[in-house]
């Protein structure tokens, strides 16, 4: 497959209760050209719907004990599992557009220093407008963009990567594991590691998946928290200074968006973007405030009983 054609493909993904998603995803999987993944692995965290049953009708599909879940815990663990020589991770609700997604995402990889490639994301048809911005301006079309070591620090703007779609080289995954005891951005974390250590990871937009979530209020806010708690563990320069500029930035494109092509959602918008700002604050003091409050505000509740 355009410079990999002799390296074996291991498909890994979490899932939990992936009923809803998982005939159309395999099926996809499988119908990928010029070839086939050689296998898929299903870390499962004890799916109580018919995720196993689904799985069985497939020969090439296996399915593994997550054990207790951790975002790189389990990612971990399946590559592990995997026999092949490159690991392409997906999420569970992740769905390829067309059957050259993974030709074209494994493409990159003909460049020995390339680590790890990751796809374009594209929503799905309900998703609201202001996923469909995060998306097109994070995962936006054109060339392949490649990050490598550049003088100074590392931070999230120079890593960026994605494995809710991504390719990776099995023997340098093993070697630069993902760290399993961060709340998630395991993936910033991955990336982070494989570029200090002198490899390119490469964002391929021509690869594309669908894939996109409409964020209540609430999650919105848990989700920010744990996504900032995260990043501050990662790059530790990234105080509330960096978030700030970071977010202002974005947002002052992201408003004149909405007002421009969704005026009616603006009100709704607006608590959209009180509850990001809330939980990007409140995650800055998430490793000094008591652990119980951190529970309550955190998606990843189960992260605080650690």
């Amino acid at each position: 497959m355009n410079g990999t054609a002799n390296q074996t493909v291991s498909v890994v993904i979490p899932v939990l209760n992936a009923e809803a998603y998982l005939d159309r995803l395999l099926a996809a999987l499988f119908s990928q050209k010029p070839a086939a993944p050689a296998e898929i692995v299903l870390v499962d965290s004890n799916s109580q719907d018919r995720t196993r049953e689904i799985a069985a009708k497939f020969p090439a599909v296996r399915v593994v004990p997550a054990g207790k879940f951790t975002h790189g815990g389990a990612r971990n663990l399946g590559a592990r599992e995997a026999k092949g020589d490159i690991v392409v991770l997906m999420t569970q609700d992740a769905l390829p557009q067309d059957e050259t997604w993974l030709a074209k995402l494994l493409a990159p990889l003909a460049d020995p220093k390339v680590a790890a490639t990751y796809s374009r994301q594209t929503p799905y048809p309900d998703a609201n407008p202001m996923e469909r911005y995060f998306l097109f301006t994070h995962f936006p079309p054109g060339d392949a963009v490649r990050r490598e070591q550049r003088e100074g620090d590392l931070g999230l703007g120079n890593v960026f990567f994605s494995n809710v779609a991504a390719a990776i080289r099995r023997d340098l995954l093993l070697k630069f594991p993902f760290d399993e005891k961060i709340i998630m951005s395991e993936d910033q974390q991955l990336s982070r590691d494989l570029i200090k250590a002198g490899y390119t990871v490469v964002y391929q937009p021509e690869s594309v998946v669908i894939h996109s979530h409409n964020y209540s209020l609430p999650i919105c806010f848990r989700r920010y928290f744990d996504s900032i708690y995260s990043l501050t563990q990662i790059f530790p320069k990234h105080d509330m200074g960096e978030s700030a500029s970071m977010g202002f930035r974005y947002l002052f494109r992201e408003v004149w968006h909405m007002a421009r092509h969704y005026p009616a959602w603006l009100p709704y918008y607006l608590c959209y973007t009180a509850c990001k700002s809330a939980g990007t604050l409140m995650g800055h003091f998430a490793g000094r405030m008591p652990r119980a409050w951190a529970k309550k505000m955190s998606l990843h509740r189960y992260y605080w009983d650690a």
